[in-house]
């Protein structure tokens, strides 16, 4: 279906997650950072330079970069581009999604859950591995094979005065040796942020002229508690041995109970709530514009539904890997690459979704010794 201006937007996924955040980080914040004014709105962060020298400017911000923080913050700085380049070599030794926006000199550091590193990973290899797959059957050899490449910490600039950076969620090239977007797709996966968010990502990278298509994954939980207590031990093996009781209770809730996709709960405290849907679309740059395809449900209103699913996605092509000057055969460019795998999918979003709860669980957790 074509792409639609005024498509109602959706729940926001994840509106109570900063709460366990706040007790901890804003303290560490304001102990951490000199002659800068923080100030808090919703889930964000945002540190404001004074007056600074380059090097003392960033960093407060690489500090950030090294140290464990709670699951899905977001963090905000400000910073010139000549300071955010410094940090993105910093950004390559961890796993932390690091944009630049020019036009406000803000550095947006986002630390994402288990569930979209996880969910982002594996669209990405089961693409490529099936696209591979596909392409061996019918007898293509590795000169063109070894061209089709995932990118990672790969961050593209819009060709603005005041420069802009933003990283994928996950990005699939074909590497033609000559230019740096001879085909892509790149994959937004949404989690913690609205609907129509996800989609002005999506359609900015076309629009952009950065990637033809654009595969999102929309993920949405709902019912997660907020407000959770500091935990303050006195060893670490008290530590340990409460963080095995949380692995204990959610073990038995995902498999006893038959609560792969949540809730998560242990104490009267929802540590990740119910994964309600999960949902893949395709945006497509044509001729007549930019086309939408149709939502394809992994879950949907609490429900398991991805057995029903066409694992298609209603349009992603061998064509769409592989640029035609470099594959002329029609039949193969028009083949369906059916990289969806409904039992694998699923099995990852609930271990995902288990780690997510306990990585919030460990955000609560302090000893005595290091207060």
């Amino acid at each position: 279906m074509s792409l639609i201006d005024g498509e109602p937007d959706r729940q926001s996924y994840a509106s109570a997650r900063e709460a366990a955040w706040q007790a901890m980080a804003i303290s560490s914040h304001a102990r951490h950072l000199r002659g800068i004014k923080s100030t808090r709105t919703s889930s964000r962060i945002t540190a404001k330079k004074v007056t600074d020298p380059m090097e003392i400017e960033i960093s407060e911000v690489l500090e950030h970069l090294r140290r464990p923080l709670p699951s899905d913050p977001v963090l905000e700085f400000i910073v010139s581009e000549d300071g955010y380049k410094k940090i993105i070599e910093e950004r390559k030794k961890s796993n932390r999604k690091v944009s630049y926006d020019g036009q406000s000199r803000t550095v947006i550091i986002c630390f994402p859950t288990h569930l979209h590193e996880e969910a982002g990973e594996m669209v990405i290899d089961s693409m490529v591995n099936e696209v591979v797959r596909m392409l061996q059957i019918a007898g293509v050899g590795d000169a063109i094979l070894s061209r089709i490449r995932r990118a990672g910490h790969v961050t593209i600039t819009n060709c603005s005065r005041e420069r802009s950076y933003k990283e994928p969620d996950g990005l699939i090239i074909f590497d033609d040796g000559e230019s740096d977007n001879a085909n892509r797709i790149v994959l937004e996966v949404g989690f913690s942020q609205t609907y129509s968010s996800l989609m002005r990502a999506c359609l900015r990278w076309i629009e952009q002229g950065e990637a033809p298509v654009v595969v999102s994954l929309c993920m949405t939980e709902n019912h997660k508690s907020s407000g959770a207590a500091s935990q303050i031990f006195r060893t670490v093996e008290d530590r340990d041995a409460q963080k095995q009781r949380y692995i204990d209770a959610f073990n038995t809730q995902r498999r006893q109970e038959h609560c792969p996709l949540g809730p998560l709960v242990y104490n009267g405290y929802t540590w990740f709530g119910t994964l309600r849907d999960a949902f893949f679309e395709s945006y497509r740059e044509t001729d007549s514009g930019v086309v939408k395809s149709e939502p394809v449900y992994l879950l949907k209103d609490g429900v398991d539904v991805s057995d029903a699913i066409p694992r298609d996605l209603r349009g992603i092509k061998v064509g769409d890997f592989v640029p035609y000057n470099w594959l002329s055969d029609d039949v193969l460019r028009r083949s369906a690459v059916n990289f969806l795998r409904p039992q694998t999918f699923m099995q990852m979003l609930s271990n995902a979704i288990f780690r997510t709860a306990l990585n919030r669980v460990k955000s609560t957790f302090g000893l005595e010794e290091l207060l």
